[in-house]
């Protein structure tokens, strides 16, 4: 084909409009416990469909259900990637407080989340999501006391 049939073609058809970005959000809670979630832990759920998590009310529900939502972000355009390959409208990623390096240790918690995210959400963000989830954990555990820890090297 000649350039010339090319323009032509593409002033007949036009070009391809660009698919837009997708805005997957990212929410950050406590999951809730029950029947089957018997162990404590910080909830992190991405969300794999466009609007899946606020507009459709199924979605919503499912969510409610699985945690208690203190913060909520869009995803980078580097976990949006991942979300293409998913079959699953969320995928949950969590931080159990009973684990042998958390330990009951809510700021271990807090640390680990907030080292997970180092790549994707800046710094300020990071310490607003720890401030929110640390308000929630202790409103509903009144009396909670940061258990004592061995002292630890962190080799960097």
């Amino acid at each position: 084909m000649t350039i010339e049939k090319l323009k032509m073609l593409e002033a007949k058809h036009g070009t391809k409009p660009t698919p837009k970005k997708k805005r997957l959000k990212v929410f950050y809670g406590w999951a809730k416990l029950g029947k089957v979630r018997k162990r404590e832990s910080i909830s992190i759920i991405f969300e794999n469909e466009e609007g899946a998590g606020c507009e459709t009310q199924r979605s919503h529900k499912t969510l409610k259900k699985m945690q208690d939502t203190v913060f909520e972000r869009f995803q980078t355009d580097e976990e949006a990637q991942d979300a293409s390959f998913c079959r699953q409208v969320f995928t949950e990623y969590c931080v159990f407080m009973d684990e042998k390096i958390v330990n009951g240790s809510l700021e271990k918690a807090l640390q680990i989340n907030s080292e997970r995210d180092k790549n994707h959400v800046s710094k300020q963000v990071r310490k607003e999501i720890a401030d929110k989830l640390r308000t929630s954990f202790l409103a509903s555990h009144q009396g909670y006391v940061e258990p004592i820890r061995q002292l630890e090297f962190d080799f960097l």
